[in-house]
C-alpha cells in the first residue's frame, strides 16, 4: 500500500495518529480511577469525590452530539485538532489543580474534550479510508482502545507507586502532541454537509438526555433509589423524544432520520446499543465478582480482566482485516452467539476454578471483538461521506450510553438477585442484540450507495 494516495493524503500517518489519540482516551478514561483517591489528601474535599467522574462523563455526553456533526460543517482535521488541545488543556489543568473543586472544574473542561477524542478518530478514519479498507483501520482502532482500557490501572499504580500522581494527567501532553501532529502531516482538510445553521438546538437536546439517563442509571448501579433519580430519568426519556421530535422538524438536522432508512445503519446502531450493554455490563462487574470469588487476589484479577481485553482486541484486529471480504452479518452473529456463550461460561466458571473463569472471560470478550468493527464499517458505508462525521458520532454516541446503562443494570441485576440473574439479563439483551443483526445487510459495500467524495 503507498504511505500517501493522488490526494497527498497518508492513512498510515492518519491511522498512527488516531491510535495514538484513542490510547489517550482511554488511558485517561482508567487511569483516574487508581489515582484520584492518592490525589484527595492533597486536594481535599472527599464528599465530592464522585463528582470527579460525573463531571468528565456529563461533560463528554453533552459535547459529543456537537462535535461529531460540527466536523462535517467546519473540516474534520481542524475539529479533531480542537477537541484534543481541550483535552489537553483540561489535563493539564488537572495536573495543577489545588483543591478539589478546581480539580473538578479541570475535570469539565477534559471531559468536553473527551466528547472529540472518544468519537473524531473514527470519523478521520472513515474520511481518510476507502470503504473496501475501512475494516482494516477500524479493526486496528478497536485493538488500541481494548489495550489502553487494561493499560491504564497498571500505569496509574505505576505513577502514583513511583512518582507524583499529577503525571497522570501530564502524560496526556506529549501522547496528544504526537497524535496532532501525525493527523496534520498526514491528512489535508475534509469538509462535509455545511449547507445552512448548524443545529445547536438538536445536539443539545440529545447530548442533556442522554446525560441524565447515564446519571440516573450510575446512581442506581450504586443503590440510590429516589425523586431524583425517577426525575431524572423522566426527563432523559423526555428530551430525547423532543430531540426525535426536533430532528424530523429543523431543516438541517445533525442526525437526519433519514439515516434510519436505511436498513444497515438501522440495525447497525440498535445492536450496538444492546452489544455495548451487555459488554460493557460484563467487563466493569467481573474485577469485583473475580476480586470476591478469589479472596482478593490481584494477580487473578488482572489475569480475567486481561483475558476479555486480549479477546476483544484480537478478535477486533482479525475481523477487521477481513470484513470487506466476508461481509459484515457474518462476523457480528458469529460475535454476539460466542460472546453469549462466553455468558453461559460464567454461569457455571466460578465455581470450576481459575481457569474457566479465564476462559469464559476470553471466550466473551472474542466475541465483543468480532463485532464491534463490522457494525461500524456498516454505519460509515449506509452514508455519504459529507454526513461521516454525524452518522459516526450517533453510533459512538449510543454506543456510550448502552455501555452507561448495561454498567448500571447489571450492577443493580447482581445486587438485587446476584451474579447469576444479572447474566440472564445480560443474555436475554445480547438475544436482542442477536435479532438486530439478523437485520443488517451480508455486506454493505454491495448494498449501500456510498458517496466516496467529501
Amino acid at each position: 500500500m503507498r504511505s500517501r494516495d493522488s490526494s497527498g493524503q497518508s492513512g498510515v500517518l492518519v491511522l498512527l495518529g488516531v491510535l495514538f489519540t484513542i490510547i489517550l482516551a482511554g488511558l485517561d478514561n482508567t487511569i483516574v480511577s487508581t489515582v484520584i483517591p492518592v490525589a484527595l489528601p492533597e486536594l481535599g474535599g472527599g464528599h465530592l469525590y464522585a463528582w470527579t467522574f460525573a463531571a468528565y462523563m456529563l461533560a463528554a455526553a453533552v459535547s459529543m452530539p456537537i462535535w461529531g456533526p460540527g466536523s462535517d460543517r467546519w473540516g474534520r482535521r481542524r475539529t479533531f485538532l480542537v477537541g484534543i488541545v481541550v483535552f489537553t488543556v483540561g489535563s493539564a489543568l488537572c495536573a495543577v489543580s489545588r483543591t478539589m473543586v478546581e480539580f473538578i472544574a479541570a475535570r469539565a473542561v477534559q471531559g468536553i474534550g473527551a466528547g472529540a477524542v472518544a468519537t473524531l478518530p473514527f470519523v478521520l478514519l472513515g474520511v481518510v479510508y476507502p470503504p473496501e479498507k475501512r475494516g482494516r483501520a477500524l479493526g486496528a482502532a478497536s485493538t488500541a482502545w481494548a489495550i489502553a482500557s487494561v493499560a491504564g490501572p497498571l500505569l496509574g499504580t505505576l505513577i502514583v507507586t513511583h512518582v507524583s500522581w499529577r503525571w497522570a494527567f501530564l502524560i496526556n501532553v506529549p501522547i496528544a502532541i504526537v497524535a496532532g501532529f501525525l493527523v496534520i502531516a498526514g491528512m489535508r482538510e475534509s469538509i462535509g454537509q455545511s449547507v445552512g445553521r448548524f443545529d445547536l438546538a438538536g445536539a443539545l437536546l440529545a447530548g442533556a438526555g442522554g446525560s441524565a439517563l447515564m446519571w440516573a442509571f450510575v446512581d442506581l448501579g450504586e443503590g440510590k433509589i429516589g425523586l431524583i433519580q425517577a426525575a431524572l430519568v423522566a426527563a432523559g426519556i423526555i428530551l430525547l423524544a423532543v430531540f426525535v421530535w426536533h430532528e424530523g422538524r429543523t431543516p438541517h438536522p445533525i442526525l437526519p432520520l433519514s439515516f434510519f432508512r436505511h436498513a444497515g445503519y438501522a440495525a447497525s446502531t440498535s445492536s450496538s446499543f444492546l452489544a455495548f450493554f451487555s459488554g460493557f455490563g460484563l467487563s466493569s462487574y467481573l474485577p469485583l465478582a473475580t476480586n470476591t470469588a478469589f479472596h482478593e487476589n490481584r494477580a487473578i484479577v488482572g489475569l480475567v480482566v486481561g483475558a476479555f481485553t486480549i479477546g476483544w482486541s484480537a478478535f477486533a484486529f482479525g475481523t477487521g482485516r477481513s470484513v470487506h471480504r466476508i461481509g459484515e452479518r457474518l462476523p457480528c452473529m458469529i460475535g454476539i452467539v460466542v460472546h453469549i456463550l462466553g455468558l453461559l461460561l460464567f454461569m457455571v466458571a466460578f465455581a470450576q476454578g481459575v481457569a474457566w473463569v479465564a476462559v469464559a472471560a476470553l471466550v466473551s470478550g472474542a466475541g465483543m471483538g468480532l463485532l464491534s468493527p463490522a457494525l461500524t464499517v456498516v454505519v460509515q458505508n449506509s452514508v455519504p461521506v459529507a454526513r461521516m462525521g454525524s452518522a459516526t458520532t450517533s453510533q459512538q454516541f449510543i454506543r456510550q450510553v448502552g455501555a452507561a446503562l448495561g454498567i448500571s443494570a447489571f450492577v443493580l441485576a447482581a445486587t438485587a438477585g446476584g451474579f447469576r440473574v444479572a447474566l440472564l439479563l445480560m443474555i436475554a439483551v445480547s438475544a436482542g442484540a442477536f435479532a438486530c443483526i439478523l437485520a443488517l445487510p451480508a455486506h454493505s459495500l454491495h448494498s449501500a450507495d456510498q458517496q466516496t467524495g467529501a
